[in-house]
């Protein structure tokens, strides 16, 4: 009996060794069955905000869990070119789609079309994505991550890094980051603006052409509330309502004829504002009435005046009020309006107008959200809303997985992040 037992328990523990199922194809997990990025077998499920849940078999962490679930409540989203990051409630960050360079934050895969957490940081209170980059900002200090190779990630280097890195900015106060394609700036509480990466349409907001990995001084203008960088334009809002901006002019969105300047000023169509996004090569404002103005590359469509001539001096979107939020993509841009609709419009090829495939020269139909949206963001040919659950849906360009519920097949529909609802 004494040899018995000893054996039963023997067999009970190599029971309890065994390693849970994973899976690495779809064929093992049945013909319903989807194999997640987590190694767990997913199934249809309706009641899921992602409309897939985990089966009984693998992790016990995930078993029957919405797939999405394990990141936690979301807060925020902010899109790069091709990727997307979120921030949970918890100050996790989160990032999918491209991660050429490193842009994810982590280095063992070319794209994730799947939401990841970002390793090396915590705390997260603000984030923004550039073209292969990322930043984000915690305990009062900026940490960026991704493509570095002028000086875009402020360590004072030029390496790409695939973890986050603190950047060498004065100060522990920082409170806003906002990246471009190859330079980012940083907000202070106190209003005091500094940049660095790439300079050569004076994107840093001075004149020197250099590439620099450190953020010296501050822009020289007056304190500011808010900020948005474009590809290779920055504008920032003071108080009062005027809105600075800087950098690469071709196209006029600096709100001003003239080529580029690193010299700040100050837009006079933008008085009054409330907010301002900057785009591709394009610059918008919205104001307390709900009006919307816009300036800059106009060739699809994107300043929503009705044409596609571009403009150098702001133009009033046609037929929008209610304005309380504006994301600009490459040659797009949408808007929130306060009762939470989204409404797109410029160029559509890729699904990023959230509804057809053809251009827009002024705002149309809403786009196809369940529910109100409360936050928006853009990227270079997709865009993403936050609804008022607490629910992530994205729309657009999906080649590099960057709608993140986990197909990357580009079908340009309105899609759910596999990420958590409140």
């Amino acid at each position: 009996m004494v040899r018995a037992a000893a054996l039963a328990v023997l067999a009970l523990t190599a029971c309890t060794e065994i390693e849970p199922f994973r899976c690495e194809r779809d064929a093992e997990c049945g013909d319903r069955g989807r194999c997640e990025e987590s190694g767990a077998c997913s199934f249809a499920d309706a009641s899921c905000h992602g409309g897939r849940r985990y089966g009984a078999y693998g992790d016990p962490s995930l078993v029957a869990a919405c797939v999405g679930d394990e990141t936690g409540a979301i807060a925020a989203l902010a899109a790069g070119s091709e990727h997307t990051c979120a921030r949970g409630d918890d100050g996790v960050a989160w990032c999918w789609g491209s991660n050429a360079q490193g842009g994810l934050g982590f280095g063992d895969v070319a794209l994730a079309s799947a939401p990841r957490a970002v390793d090396g940081v915590g705390g997260v209170v603000d984030l923004d994505g550039g073209q292969d980059d990322t930043c984000a900002v915690a305990g009062g200090r900026v940490w960026c991550w991704g493509a570095g190779d002028q000086g875009q990630l402020g360590d004072g280097g030029d390496r790409d890094r695939t973890a986050p890195v603190a950047a060498a900015i004065a100060g522990d106060d920082v409170v806003e980051v906002e990246v471009g394609d190859r330079h980012a700036c940083a907000r202070s509480a106190a209003g005091a603006i500094r940049c660095w990466g790439a300079n050569d349409d004076g994107e840093r907001g001075d004149d020197d052409k250099d590439d620099d990995a450190l953020a010296r001084r501050p822009v020289a203008m007056p304190p500011a509330r808010a900020l948005s960088a474009g590809s290779r334009h920055v504008c920032a809002r003071v108080d009062g309502g005027a809105v600075w901006c800087w950098g690469r002019n071709q196209r006029g969105q600096l709100g001003r004829p003239g080529r580029g300047r690193g010299a700040p000023a100050p837009v006079p169509g933008f008085d009054g504002a409330v907010g301002v996004a900057a785009g591709g090569e394009h610059t918008c404002a919205w104001f307390a009435d709900g009006s919307a103005r816009c300036t800059g590359d106009n060739q699809r469509g994107q300043l929503g005046d009705g044409g596609t001539s571009d403009r150098d001096a702001p133009a009033a979107v046609v037929g929008l009020g209610g304005v309380v939020e504006m994301a600009l993509l490459d040659q797009a841009t949408c808007a929130r309006r306060a009762g939470g609709d989204v409404v797109c419009w410029g160029q559509g090829g890729d699904g990023q107008l959230g509804g057809g495939a053809g251009d827009r020269t002024v705002p149309a139909q809403p786009v196809a959200l369940p529910r109100p949206a409360i936050a928006l963001t853009a990227g270079q040919r997709h865009a993403c809303a936050l609804t008022d659950d607490g629910c992530a849906w994205c729309w657009g360009a999906d080649g590099f997985g960057q709608l993140g519920d986990g197909a990357g097949d580009g079908t340009g529909a309105v899609r759910p992040v596999l990420l958590a609802c409140r």
